[in-house]
């Protein structure tokens, strides 16, 4: 598998994967697991974790998402985040800092990025999983 088949699966859709067994997102991130083609990152994966109370549920939502190809933004992506923040901040358009170095990797890396976020709209050089 190369980079540019990878995704990078967001939390708002891994949220539904997780808590809505018919939704749309539990069957393409099951068709892109199947496919190994589904990519994490270390603050989606804390951000995931963080929302279940109970540390069983966690564990187990842990061991599910060892699963998926774990890529750790490098300097380098954090330091595009910053400058990418600072241009869309300009711009008028205030985006998390976590979603600006998945969207600095992800463009790096020439992978997509499947979310549900709007913040990712105005990145137009990303991939956007459909």
């Amino acid at each position: 598998m190369t980079n540019t088949d990878l995704v990078l699966v967001d939390t708002l859709v891994w949220s539904a994967f997780f808590s809505k067994p018919a939704s749309a997102e539990k069957r393409q991130v099951d068709l892109l697991l199947d496919e190994d083609r589904v990519g994490l990152i270390g603050p989606i994966l804390a951000e995931v974790l963080r929302g279940f109370r109970r540390t069983e549920e966690a564990d187990w939502v842990a061991s599910r998402l060892r699963l998926a190809h774990y890529v750790e933004p490098n300097w380098e992506d954090r330091r595009t985040a910053a400058a990418l923040g600072s241009q869309l901040a300009a711009k008028g358009h205030d985006i998390p800092l976590t979603d600006l170095v998945i969207a600095a990797l992800a463009i790096r890396i020439q992978a997509f990025v499947y979310t549900l976020d709007p913040h990712f709209d105005s990145i137009p050089e990303l991939k956007r999983y459909p």
